[in-house]
C-alpha cells in the first residue's frame, strides 16, 4: 500500500506513453464462404498482443510491437493461419480467411500447473493492467498473483509467494529467462516486505504453480516469468512529485534504439501520518532508486537489451524480543542492491524455424542489519549466462535445447564484540552451478498434444549432479473444454546458510502429480486442478537438546543437519473467471484447499508446516466505467488459520491461529487535462476493520506471548497524478468498450 503511489507514478512515466504510440491492428476472420468465425484466437506471434473475434468475426487489438511482425490465427475445426505484416502505420486491416480441416478439433494447450498472459495460449491472461487494477494487491506483481490465481497464499507477516503449500524460498522470480537473485526488498521481523518490481516493466507474465518446463530449475514449487517491454515508444522527460517522494525521468526514442534514465527517491513519513502504526519506527522506511535501459533493435528479427536497476534503502524498528522476554529491541536494516540483465534474441533463418534467445545477468545485494547489539553484514552476488536455441517442427511443434551457467557467491560477517566480549567471524561460500536442457513440444493429434523435457543439473555446493525428467499431456475433450496432466521430478540446492558451519547436504527434491480440466467459452473461464506433491531429502537439522525447538523465523541454523527429510502436499484449486456476465465488468473467483505435511529444518515431528493453511478464497470484482472513465475493483479475501508454536501444547504445532478476512477496494479516475494525462486514486485495505492475527510469538518459558499482526490495522491512501504529454487521449486499454 505504502508503495502503491511509486507503481502509479511509474505507470505515468513508463506505459502511457507506450499504449499512446500503440498500432491498431483490426479485422474480420471468416471461412471459405465468408461466414465470419466468432471465437476465433488472433495473435501476433511471439507477443503478448491479440484478440478473440466476436460474434460477426470481427477482432481489434493494439501492439507496441515495431517494424514487421507475424500475424497468426487459430479456430476450432480450420488450418492455422498465419502471415507477416508491416507495422508502418497507425492503424492495418487484415482480412483471414480460415481453410476447414477435416476432423480437426481446435488445438490442444499444455496448461497444467500454468496460468500465462499469454494469447498464443488459450490459458488464463494476466495483464499488468490486471495488476494494478486489483483491490488489495497494492500493485505488487507478487501479490496480485495470489490474489488472481489460486494455489499461492499471502501470510501477512512473511515475505514472499507460499505455492501449495511449499515454503518461500522453494518459489522462484525470473526475468527473460535469468533468475532474480533478491526479488525481495530486505524485510524487518514480522513485517513483510513487496517484490522490488513494477508490473509495466513486463508485457507478460506466466505463474506455474507446479510442473512447470523443463526450461527452468532450482524451486521445489513454483516459477514466476516475467518479459520485459522492448523498445519504448516516445521520447520525453518527466518529473513528479507526490507525498512518497519525488522521480525524473528521461526517454530517448529513434527508429532502432530507446534509452531511458529514472531517479527516484522514497520517503513515506507523510502516509505513516495518514494511518496509526503498531509499531515503533525508529527509521521511517526510504529509498533512493536509479534506474537505466538500453535497448536496440537492429533488424526486424533481433532484439538487443540491458536494463540496470540500482537501489540503496534504510528502515529501523523496535520489535518484541522473545528471547529477552519481550523487551523491545533495536532492528535497523541498510540495504544497497544492483541488478543488471542483458539479452539478445534473433531469428536465425528466413524461414523463422531457428530463434536464439541468450541471456546474462549480475545481482549484487548488501544487507548490513544490527539486532541490539549483534551486528550482520550479508553479501550476495550473483552472475549468470543462459542460452536456448528453438527449431520449429511443422505449424505448432518444436524442439529447444539450451544451457545455463551462474556462479553465486555468498560472505557473512556475524559480529558480537559488543555482547560479553563476544567474537566476530566470517564465512564464505561459492556455489558454481551449470544445467542443460531440452524440449519438446508436439501434437500426437489435434486433439493430443505432449511435452516432454529432460534437465540436468550440477552444483559444486552440493557436491551433486541431478536428471529431472519433465512430461506433460492435453488432451482435447470438447470444442471448449480440455484435460491436461503433468508430472516431474524437480531439485533445489538447500538454504546456503546450511553450508556455513562445513554441513555438506545435497539437493532437495519434491516430484509433482497435477491433472487439469478447462472450460473456455464466451469470454468465461473456468479451471479445477488437482495435484500432489511429494517431498524427499529435505535437510533436517539436529538440536543440541533433544525435543528443543526454536520457533525464531530469523534464527540462524548451527547444528548439524542431513538430509533424511521428507513431507507431502496435496490439494485442489478452483477458477473461475467471468468477463461476460456484468456489462464493462469482471468476476475473479479463485478457492484452494490444501492438506501437508512435512518433517523437514528444525521440526521435531511430521507436521503442518506453519506457513500454510487448509483453506483460501478470493473473490474480486472490477468495473470499468466509461464516462466518467473509471475502474473500481472490491477484493475480498479469506484465509483459515495457520499452525503456530505453543510450547504449553505437548502435540507439535496443533494449535492454530484465527481464520483471516479482509476487504480492500480501490477506485482509479483516469482522464486529461489540456493533454497532461491525469489519474486520481484511491485505495483501502481492511475496510471493515477486521481484526487480524498472523502468528504468536511465545518467550522460551512459554509464560508470555505477543500477538503478530499487521502495522495497521487500516490502510488507505487518495491521491491524484499528472504527466505531462502531447497526447489528447487516454490509452485505449484503460477503457473498456
Amino acid at each position: 500500500m505504502k508503495t502503491f503511489i511509486i507503481i502509479l507514478v511509474s505507470y505515468l512515466l513508463i506505459m502511457a506513453p507506450r499504449l499512446f504510440a500503440q498500432t491498431t491492428i483490426k479485422g474480420k476472420v471468416t471461412d471459405a464462404k465468408g461466414h465470419g468465425l466468432p471465437g476465433a484466437n488472433v495473435f501476433l506471434k511471439g507477443a503478448y498482443d491479440g484478440a478473440t473475434a466476436d460474434a460477426e468475426g470481427n477482432f481489434k487489438f493494439q501492439t507496441s510491437e515495431k517494424d514487421t511482425a507475424t500475424l497468426a490465427c487459430t479456430f476450432v475445426g480450420f488450418e492455422a493461419f498465419s502471415k507477416k505484416i508491416t507495422l508502418s502505420q497507425q492503424t492495418i486491416e487484415v482480412s483471414i480467411k480460415l481453410r476447414e480441416a477435416v476432423n480437426e478439433l481446435n488445438m490442444v494447450t499444455i496448461t497444467a500447473g500454468a496460468f500465462e498472459a499469454s494469447d498464443e495460449r488459450k490459458t488464463t491472461p494476466i495483464k499488468p493492467l490486471d495488476v494494478v487494477t486489483t483491490a488489495g494487491a497494492a500493485a505488487d506483481v507478487t501479490q496480485a498473483m495470489q490474489l488472481l490465481t489460486p494455489g499461492s497464499q499471502r501470510n501477512g507477516e512473511s515475505t514472499g509467494m507460499f505455492v501449495r503449500g511449499g515454503s518461500a524460498q522453494e518459489s522462484k522470480i525470473l526475468i527473460d529467462g535469468l533468475t532474480v537473485q533478491n526479488a525481495y526488498n530486505t524485510p524487518s521481523p514480522d513485517v513483510a516486505s513487496r517484490s522490488r518490481f513494477s508490473p509495466f516493466q513486463f508485457k507478460g507474465m506466466a505463474f506455474s504453480t507446479g510442473g512447470y518446463s523443463a526450461q527452468y530449475g532450482q524451486a521445489l514449487s513454483a516459477v514466476l516469468l516475467m518479459n520485459t517491454m522492448d523498445l519504448a515508444t516516445e521520447s520525453g522527460h518527466s518529473v513528479n512529485v507526490n507525498l512518497a517522494g519525488v522521480s525524473y525521468g528521461y526517454t530517448h526514442l529513434t527508429d532502432k534504439l530507446s534509452f531511458s534514465n529514472n531517479v527516484n527517491y522514497t520517503n513515506v513519513t507523510p502516509l505513516f501520518k495518514v494511518y496509526p502504526q503498531n509499531i515503533t519506527w525508529t527509521h521511517i522506511p526510504e529509498q533512493f532508486n536509479y534506474s537505466s535501459s538500453f535497448h536496440l533493435k537492429p533488424t526486424s528479427a533481433s532484439l538487443f537489451k540491458v536494463d540496470a536497476v540500482y537501489a540503496t534503502s534504510q528502515t529501523g524498528m523496535l520489535f518484541k524480543n522473545v528471547g529477552d522476554e519481550l523487551n523491545l529491541t533495536e532492528y535497523g536494516i541498510r540495504n544497497k542492491n544492483l541488478l543488471v540483465t542483458s539479452t539478445y534474441q534473433n531469428i536465425l533463418d528466413k524461414e523463422a524455424n531457428w530463434t536464439m534467445k541468450t541471456g546474462l545477468s549480475y545481482s549484487y545485494n548488501l544487507d548490513k542489519i544490527n539486532i541490539g547489539n549483534l551486528y550482520l553484514e550479508k553479501t550476495e552476488q550473483r552472475s549468470q549466462g543462459r542460452a536456448v536455441f528453438t527449431r520449429a517442427l511443422g505449424t505448432n511443434s518444436n524442439l529447444l535445447f539450451g544451457t545455463e551457467f551462474s556462479s553465486a557467491q555468498y560472505d557473512l560477517v556475524v559480529d558480537q564484540t559488543q555482547i560479553n566480549n563476544g567474537s566476530k567471524n566470517k564465512y564464505g561460500l561459492t556455489d558454481n552451478f551449470s544445467t542443460v536442457f531440452s524440449e519438446s513440444e508436439f501434437y500426437v493429434t489435434p486433439q493430443l498434444a505432449a511435452r516432454v523435457g529432460l534437465r540436468g543439473e550440477y552444483s559444486s555446493l552440493s557436491s551433486g549432479f541431478n536428471v529431472a525428467p519433465r512430461f506433460s499431456l492435453a488432451y482435447k475433450t470438447g470444442t471448449y473444454s480440455q484435460v491436461s496432466l503433468a508430472t516431474g521430478n524437480f531439485y533445489q540446492t538447500p538454504d546456503y546458510q546450511y553450508f556455513y558451519y562445513g554441513n555438506k547436504p545435497t539437493f532437495e527434491k519434491s516430484t509433482h502429480y497435477v491433472l487439469n480440466y478447462q472450460y473456455i467459452r464466451n469470454q468465461r473461464t473456468f479451471r479445477i486442478e488437482g495435484y500432489y506433491k511429494n517431498y524427499a531429502s529435505l535437510v533436517r537439522e539436529m538440536p543440541a537438546t533433544e525435543g528443543y525447538f526454536d520457533a525464531n523465523p530469523n534464527r540462524f541454523p548451527v547444528g548439524k543437519t542431513d538430509n533424511t527429510g521428507f513431507g507431502y502436499a496435496q490439494g485442489i484449486d478452483v477458477f473461475f473467471r467471468d468477463n461476460k456476465t456484468f456489462k464493462n465488468g469482471q468476476v475473479w473467483i479463485n478457492y484452494s484447499y490444501l492438506d501437508s505435511k512435512r518433517l523437514y529444518a528444525n521440526y521435531l515431528t511430521e507436521a503442518m508446516p506453519t506457513f500454510a493453511s487448509n483453506h483460501n478464497l478470493n473473490v474480486i470484482y472490477k468495473q470499468y466505467i466509461s464516462k466518467p472513465m473509471m475502474t473500481a475493483s472490491v477484493t475480498y479475501s479469506y484465509t483459515s488459520g495457520r499452525p503456530y508454536f505453543n510450547p504449553n501444547n505437548t502435540v507439535f504445532l496443533a494449535d492454530r491461529t484465527p481464520d483471516l478476512h479482509n476487504v480492500s477496494v480501490g477506485v482509479n479516475y483516469l482522464t486529461h487535462v489540456k493533454g497532461n494525462f491525469l489519474v486520481i486514486y484511491f485505495q483501502a485495505d481492511n475496510v471493515f476493520g477486521f481484526d487480524r492475527v498472523y502468528n504468536y510469538r511465545y518467550t522460551e518459558d512459554g509464560k508470555s506471548r505477543y500477538t503478530v499482526g499487521p502495522t495497521a490495522n487500516r490502510m488507505f491512501i487518495i491521491g491524484a497524478f499528472i504527466s505531462i504529454s502531447k497526447k489528447k487521449q487516454l490509452p485505449e486499454d484503460m477503457r473498456k468498450e
